[in-house]
């Protein structure tokens, strides 16, 4: 089975898909356990979703990645609140949560015991595909087709990248990229300014290690993080061509970009532009080494918009594109779509499953999730500016500006070559040559070829 487009198409189609035009007029988990969505919801969130309750049905099982730190859980759980109030099917929605590498571990077990609840969070293209390929997801191309408005809602390509032979398995909510998270006020006491181009970047870091501060908090454990940020890098040493070339079969991994490019963090590294003991770090302890102003920047995806805004940083918080290496090739960015859900098929009343999803999806339930929670719509809904707080005006015209975005690796590539450029991006931060590390990463490749 295969994707409804190639692997070569798909940084053209996320460039459509975040440029759409749902930004005219204007995304994980954490360390912890699991939440259940019982949990009670912030004041806003509940506002919305009191004085009712379901028709004394069934309940429909929802599993999503999420922790106590996330902020977005209370929202999540307001639109499964707001949806079991009123629905045609008489059923209450219920959402588990849990941490990411905790998620994609019980996942797993679950698929295999044919356990997964009615709707399960998932990423897109690879990640998705063998539980696909599995039979364990429901089709629902028909539900899409029988309704052209909410199927016309979704922003150009992204449908497509949870589409496996032409058919859709997935409902994605939302968009996010990769972006540079910054504390204003750390910059203004210091002197220094947003960059626009990498020289600048190197500059502001030397310039706040010299005064004594951390320029940037980062995880070692969890090694998606630092891979994203070499991801980043080598889009800006070589744009999206590279990332295309990859996917078609054209490029190798261990190339001459990818080697400079996970030198260059290490490089960063070395020079202490990371907090100490970040190799050891989780993401949860990490990301609060910014959260509470200890260090100046953070390089994360834009669904942690929210509880920036939310920890000790609040107003202070800004966001820029990280500049490229090679001028040419700035506004190439790590994104795609978010937080995407799929039905099982074991799920019972697959009616009332899609129908949740088509709830979450509506402008009602986005509405309340951009402007209330910071997350960016997959939908093609007109934006209200003046309900944006400048971090997420930041971000969205950062969105807007961009001409390419490549998924991150471990969404295209799926568990194979796509985590191990993860786990080589961390050998490489732990001491390994960079060139022994990817040599190593292109050899799995080529074994597994035929997998």
């Amino acid at each position: 089975m295969k994707s409804i487009f190639s692997k070569k198409t798909t940084a053209l189609l996320l460039a459509a898909a975040m440029a759409g035009s749902l930004l005219s007029g204007c995304g994980s988990g954490s360390s912890g356990g699991s939440k259940s969505g019982s949990a009670g919801s912030s004041e806003e969130a509940s506002a919305q979703a009191e004085g009712g309750g379901s028709k004394g049905g069934e309940t429909l099982t929802v599993m999503c990645v999420g922790t106590e730190a996330d902020s977005y859980i209370d929202y999540y759980n307001a639109v499964a609140e707001k949806f079991s109030e009123n629905n045609e099917y008489g059923v209450t929605v219920k959402i588990d949560f849990y941490e990411n590498e905790q998620y994609k571990t019980k996942l797993t077990t679950l698929m295999a015991s044919n356990a997964v609840p009615d709707i399960f969070f998932t990423w897109e293209l690879s990640y998705l595909q063998p539980f696909v390929e599995g039979g364990k997801v429901v089709d629902i191309t028909s539900y899409l087709d029988e309704d052209e408005e909410w199927k016309n809602s979704f922003a150009d390509g992204t449908l497509d990248l949870v589409a496996y032979d032409g058919k859709n398995y997935g409902v994605p909510t939302q968009k996010s990229l990769c972006v540079m998270f910054y504390n204003k006020q750390i910059f203004e006491d210091n002197g220094v300014a947003v960059p626009t181009t990498y020289e600048e970047f190197l500059n502001v870091c030397q310039t706040l290690k010299d005064k004594g501060i951390t320029p940037m908090a980062m995880c070692g454990t969890d090694a998606w993080i630092p891979a994203q940020f070499v991801q980043q890098i080598a889009g800006g040493m070589a744009g999206d061509k590279m990332f295309k070339d990859i996917c078609d079969g054209n490029e190798k991994w261990n190339n001459a970009t990818h080697v400079k490019a996970a030198q260059e963090v290490k490089d960063m590294a070395d020079k202490g532009y990371f907090q100490d003991g970040y190799i050891g770090m989780g993401p949860e302890e990490s990301k609060e080494q910014f959260f509470a102003g200890k260090t100046a920047m953070y390089f994360m995806g834009a669904w942690e918009a929210a509880n920036i805004e939310l920890s000790d940083i609040g107003e202070n918080a800004g966001a820029f594109v990280l500049p490229a290496y090679d001028a040419q090739y700035n506004n190439i960015s790590v994104g795609s779509i978010d937080t995407s859900f799929a039905v099982s098929e074991t799920c019972k009343n697959r009616d009332a499953a899609v129908a949740f999803l088509k709830y979450w999806t509506s402008q009602e339930s986005e509405d309340m999730l951009l402007y209330d929670c910071g997350r960016i719509p997959a939908g093609n809904y007109e934006i209200d500016e003046s309900k944006l707080s400048s971090l997420m005006t930041d971000i969205l015209t950062i969105s807007n500006s961009q001409v390419g975005l490549t998924p991150w690796w471990d969404r295209q590539f799926g568990a194979g070559e796509g985590v191990e450029f993860n786990n080589t991006c961390v050998a490489v931060l732990g001491g390994e040559d960079a060139q022994i590390a990817f040599d190593a990463l292109q050899q799995f490749a080529e074994d597994n070829a035929d997998r």
